[in-house]
């Protein structure tokens, strides 16, 4: 596969990183999905996990552009670093230090497997709201930022669509519309938006340790 048209999809199972893959396969992508997880992921009654169910509908409507291997990782290490023991010094915006430990772990997967492109679901309808505060503008901007010190480039496929724009995504190629994404603990965790700038700024050394040691590690 040419590196310059391999994306690594930051994919929850949701309808959202589920569209954004729909849209770069349609593209002429590889798309790779990518799942951070902090525990095992919820499984239902037939077996399959959320993510599992969206992928392999992805996979039927996409074969030659969607990886049938969904990478999962477990990034709970930074979840740990940026959630809990920083409660121990400041005031902790959960949506940042989840988003900052996925996309923490996934510039680790890309610098170890040449892949210079990734991608998140963001979507300007979620950003409205406080609890989607890591997909507003501003903060989208800096993960652009923190990305691009890597050399990976970050796109954002479905950050101008509406809701009902992302279900028509979704079901015009024989995908489920419904919200399936795993749901994090720190999910419904009240914070002080005002604080949130100064905790990005304080968790990006940590980040930057984090994918230092990993490359270390790897030499």
């Amino acid at each position: 596969m040419n590196s310059s048209k391999k994306v690594l999809v930051l994919f929850s199972g949701g309808k959202d990183s589920s569209s954004a893959a729909v849209l770069l396969a349609k593209r002429g992508y590889k798309v790779k999905l990518f799942t951070c997880e902090d525990g095992s992921e919820l499984i239902g009654p037939l077996g399959d996990s959320a993510p599992d169910i969206r992928h392999k509908e992805l996979i039927k409507a996409f074969p030659k552009n969607i990886d049938k291997q969904r990478i999962i990782k477990n990034d709970s290490y930074l979840i740990r670093k940026l959630a809990i023991e920083k409660t121990n010094i400041e005031h902790v915006v959960y949506p940042i230090a989840l988003a900052l430990s996925s996309h923490s772990t996934a510039i680790c997967y890309c610098l170890k497997n040449n892949i210079k492109t990734i991608a998140s679901g963001y979507s300007g309808y979620q950003a409205k709201e406080d609890k989607y505060i890591e997909q507003q503008n501003n903060f989208v901007n800096l993960t652009r930022k923190f990305l691009k010190d890597y050399n990976i480039l970050y796109l954002t496929p479905v950050i101008e669509n509406s809701e009902t724009e992302i279900k028509n995504i979704l079901e015009q190629h024989g995908i489920s519309s419904n919200s399936l994404e795993n749901k994090s603990i720190f999910g419904g965790i009240p914070f002080d938006k005002e604080k949130a700038l100064e905790f990005w700024q304080s968790s990006i050394p940590i980040c930057k340790k984090f994918i230092k040691n990993m490359q270390t590690q790897l030499k």
